[in-house]
């Protein structure tokens, strides 16, 4: 696997080494759309990076590279710059916008939040359930999920790349709030912690055959 984009390859375990989110930066004027069209003709992508307080940084990106990295990436990924542009070098980053095209869908500019070490950020990750629910499988309900991402607050080393929430002690009836979602170390929920993630429904056969049974009790 080469430092940047390149598909993740097996390691002696069978699984899949992490791919490296590096992307590769060009140095660039910060204006000029004249320039910009000059760059995505010679496959670069404009690029600002944002940190509280202080002056946006403009660079270009690898075309190609961002696009390859950016298809494996979740809304939470945390992307490292390379060591081409002396002012964002090695720093770690969040996607904040991403223009397109709107007719092509071509990517025509990307907008970056920059991350300290150590600093908490608010991040958007993506919830995944697992697991299979007893109130699914020997109780004929039916699994309900109503939240696909949650906001934490994180330091660049411990965002995650999702959260993962698992329903297999779920019965007929129970439910998963965000507020009972098992977060890993140095994460802290920022979302309400009201918020439905799973619940086990009854069934509409369910609701039927426990009907006919309390007729037939009758």
């Amino acid at each position: 696997m080469t430092e940047q984009g390149d598909s993740s390859t097996a390691n002696q375990n069978g699984q899949s080494d992490q791919i490296r989110f590096q992307l590769k930066t060009e140095p660039r004027s910060p204006n000029g759309s004249a320039k910009a069209r000059g760059m995505r003709k010679q496959g670069l992508i404009p690029a600002v990076a944002y940190e509280t307080g202080k002056e946006a940084i403009p660079f270009a990106l690898d075309e190609r590279i961002f696009k390859q990295l950016a298809s494996r990436a979740l809304s939470s990924q945390v992307f490292t710059f390379d060591d081409s542009v002396s002012k964002v070098a090695g720093r770690k980053a969040l996607v904040k916008e991403v223009q397109r095209d709107g007719i092509k869908g071509d990517v025509l500019h990307v907008d970056f939040l920059l991350l300290e070490e150590g600093r908490s950020a608010s991040v958007i990750v993506p919830v995944v359930v697992r697991g299979e629910a007893p109130g699914v499988k020997r109780q004929g309900g039916v699994l309900a999920t109503s939240c696909r991402e949650v906001t934490v607050l994180a330091s660049p080393e411990n965002v995650p790349n999702e959260i993962l929430v698992d329903v297999s002690k779920l019965a007929l009836g129970d439910r998963i709030r965000t507020r009972d979602i098992e977060l890993p170390a140095g994460v802290a929920l920022k979302s309400s912690p009201d918020q439905t993630v799973a619940i086990v429904l009854a069934s509409r056969a369910s609701k039927t055959e426990e009907s006919a049974a309390k007729a037939a009790a009758a």
